[in-house]
């Protein structure tokens, strides 16, 4: 490996035989290449009479767009074999900051293809916390496979990592528009996987694609409001989903919620259903800051059970008469 000036009509630009797509927005190089030039020499390798580039595809085509002769760069034998190249290569971005899951699906294609499974570096799948098990590796490498445009969504630090192993299988386009809808809601990663299995579920329900299920008017619709803010626009969605996947549930749970207030009890009792209104184990919550409460919480709850609407409430033989009506 040599250190030297090299002029930029030697290297071949278009040769991207060893890049790793970097889809984020590149100002903060930008910036620092404007104020401080290229610092960190780019890596070069022999290829024929010319030379194509390892590392530093960016500050190369700044250098030639700001007018620059040259720069001095890091030069390879060409018989350096590119699989020692990528090796390199890749444990030198694994000591620079900011790798992406978009990045990150590369590299482990990268490995996959350079790399028997028993011999995989375990250094370099620690550093980028990837286990080494077949089925996440090959989710790792489905997702480098995407389009440009489902990379760049996964590069923005939105979405992740949990969601988007569990999409890497999912067509492009249903890809597309999940990762395109979870970026807009920024939510949580457990909130961004129980929206994703609610739309396989749906998917596999009613032998719809993915994507179809996503492009429902009343999914459009809340997310394109004006009125909601990103959180309220997740709660929406999620009642939604929740609504369309488990009609009957839906319904049992606003229904109870109007049979509770009909109760007339204060806020500080709770009546909890069983799970999914399954089972007969009924709880009542009671809240209070002094005991002159309590004895008021106590009147109230006993007002409430003796009255016998909370007998119409719980009974299974009722519940059922109305589900059916429903």
């Amino acid at each position: 490996m040599d250190l030297r000036f090299i002029s930029l009509s030697e290297i071949d630009l278009d040769d991207r035989s060893f890049e790793i797509r970097k889809l984020g927005s590149p100002l903060r190089l930008r910036e620092s290449l404007a104020n401080f030039g290229i610092l960190d020499p780019p890596w070069l390798r022999e290829k024929g009479k010319g030379l194509i580039v390892v590392d530093g595809f960016k500050r190369l085509v700044w250098a030639k767009d700001s007018g620059a002769p040259g720069t001095v760069c890091r030069v390879f034998s060409e018989k350096c074999s590119g699989r020692d190249l990528w090796t390199r290569r890749i444990e030198k971005r694994l000591f620079e900051p900011g790798i992406d899951i978009a990045e990150k699906a590369q590299i482990v294609s990268i490995l996959l293809e350079l790399f028997e499974s028993e011999e995989l570096p375990a250094p370099v799948l620690a550093s980028l916390n990837v286990t080494n098990r077949p089925d996440f590796l090959r989710r790792w490498a489905s997702l480098s496979e995407k389009g440009d445009g489902v990379l760049e969504l996964l590069s923005l630090g939105t979405i992740a990592e949990r969601a988007a192993l569990e999409v890497a299988d999912w067509d492009e386009r249903s890809t597309n528009k999940i990762l395109t809808i979870l970026g807009l809601l920024k939510c949580s990663a457990s909130i961004q996987v129980e929206m994703i299995e609610r739309i396989n579920e749906l998917a596999l329900r009613d032998g719809k694609d993915r994507s179809d299920v996503m492009e429902v008017p009343p999914i459009g619709e809340i997310l394109v409001s004006k009125e909601l803010n990103h959180r309220q626009k997740t709660q929406a969605l999620r009642n939604l989903l929740s609504e369309l996947r488990f009609p009957r549930l839906t319904s049992r749970q606003k229904r109870f919620g109007l049979e509770v207030q009909s109760l007339g009890l204060p806020p500080q009792i709770r009546i909890i259903p069983p799970p999914a209104f399954e089972g007969k184990n009924w709880k009542m919550e009671l809240s209070f800051t002094a005991t002159e409460e309590l004895r008021g919480v106590l009147v109230s709850a006993d007002s409430a059970a003796m009255s016998g609407l909370l007998d119409a409430i719980m009974s299974p033989r009722l519940r059922e008469t109305k589900d059916k009506q429903s």
